[in-house]
């Protein structure tokens, strides 16, 4: 795996370099520290909390709305696969090409320090989010994860990064100024350069696109939440058109009591956790679907949100009582199998070394690990191979699995 190097510059812009002139292809990310869920900060000594939204919002402001003109219609003329995203903790904008790098990154980061900031284009561009958002409306699982989000938290008020109409539409260019002036600033933001590029071309440009930007600083601070570990309320239940009623747990895990890398282990054994306890061989889903309780898959998924982990299990069923206990009694007799912990650590392993052919698939998960568990290097065959049963057993052993929600679909004809 090639190594990757780190550089600072003097503005606090931190710079990862991975270089691999095996490849034809060259991947610019710019990534700024704020996303949908980083929504509560003191700025300038007042107390601020943002709406669901306003950082995707900025996102389309940015690409739309700048000195130079939509930038992935200036990049996809170039042949370049252009895009910007926004995540829950951060924002980023990227492109992957093979020719005409030093333009692209030039035209990016022009695009991105010069928002022009009228009411008339944050008019203009609203339109369009409100057609995205209720594309999203569309989806049942969307209003599930709000619905979720809502019950399992007192404090933490994040339910969507997208936002909704009403907030889409209660929100000014003030509030869009302000939060570019506060947070697209070169000390919370950080570039990963990927594949086969000139160096020092590339950090020239970037030196000199960064080094006097004009724009206005805040003093900010983050207000910390001190969410409890117990859920908001036991029960939740949403009505929406779906074939067959849907039922899913999800348990508030506190994961404070972890260190940094030791999140980052868990991130790899959560998932053995699921082939174990939830997977088409283990004894839930043998009895669940012998019984006829289930006749898809049990669907899982975890998420991280400030010091908790969100673990979802459900799947679809028209006998909600059972499948609610069977999970429930399940995730209270955790079963540990050495033979497939072996067996996902070797699928691992090849899923890490397959990474190499795809440039992607190393950066992608190189800014999971720096955002998330500020550890700036790619995942290695080496890193998977120390990973151990007994760390393993420990560490899902210390994770307290009493505090969960349950949460169902139902029919509107049904939800009686």
């Amino acid at each position: 795996m090639n190594k990757i190097e780190t550089l600072t510059l003097p503005n606090g812009l931190t710079i990862y370099l991975y270089e691999d002139k095996r490849k034809h292809t060259t991947i610019f990310q710019l990534i700024t520290l704020f996303g949908g869920a980083t929504k509560d900060f003191i700025i300038d000594n007042k107390e601020t909390h943002f709406q669901d939204g306003i950082a995707h919002i900025l996102e389309h402001f940015i690409v739309e709305c700048n000195s130079y003109g939509n930038f992935l219609n200036i990049l996809g003329q170039k042949e370049m696969n252009a895009n910007a995203i926004t995540s829950q903790n951060y924002t980023r904008y990227f492109f992957e090409a093979v020719e005409n790098v030093e333009f692209g990154i030039q035209t990016l980061l022009d695009c991105i320090y010069s928002p022009i900031f009228t009411n008339e284009n944050l008019e203009k561009l609203k339109e369009p989010i409100y057609q995205e958002i209720r594309g999203k409306e569309n989806n049942r699982f969307f209003h599930e994860t709000i619905e979720v989000s809502k019950n399992i938290f007192h404090k933490i008020n994040f339910h969507s990064t997208g936002g909704t109409i009403e907030e889409v539409k209660n929100t000014t260019i003030e509030d869009i100024k302000l939060c570019f002036e506060s947070f697209y600033q070169p000390n919370n933001q950080l570039i990963i350069v990927a594949g086969n590029f000139k160096k020092d071309k590339i950090l020239k440009i970037i030196e000199e696109k960064t080094k006097n930007l004009n724009i206005p600083k805040h003093k900010i601070e983050t207000i910390n939440i001190n969410e409890p570990k117990e859920v908001k309320k036991k029960y939740g239940k949403i009505t929406f058109p779906t074939p067959t009623s849907y039922l899913e747990v999800t348990y508030k895990v506190p994961i404070s009591h972890l260190t940094n890398i030791e999140k980052l282990k868990l991130d790899f054994y959560i998932h053995y956790f699921f082939d174990m306890n939830l997977g088409v061989t283990s004894p839930l889903y043998k009895k669940l679907v012998k019984e006829k309780i289930i006749t898809t898959g049990i669907n899982r998924s975890n998420r991280k949100m400030s010091d908790y982990l969100l673990i979802s299990i459900g799947a679809y069923t028209s006998k909600k009582t059972f499948l609610k206990e069977e999970i429930i009694k399940a995730m209270k007799n955790i079963i540990m199998d050495k033979e497939i912990f072996e067996l996902d650590k070797k699928n691992t392993i090849l899923d890490i070394i397959l990474r190499e052919e795809n440039l992607s698939s190393v950066v992608g998960p190189l800014i999971g690990n720096i955002v998330d568990f500020n550890y700036p290097y790619p995942d290695t065959v080496e890193d998977i191979q120390k990973l151990n049963f007994e760390e393993y057993k420990n560490m899902i052993f210390s994770l307290d699995f009493s505090n969960y929600t349950i949460t169902t679909i139902d029919n509107p004809k049904d939800s009686n």
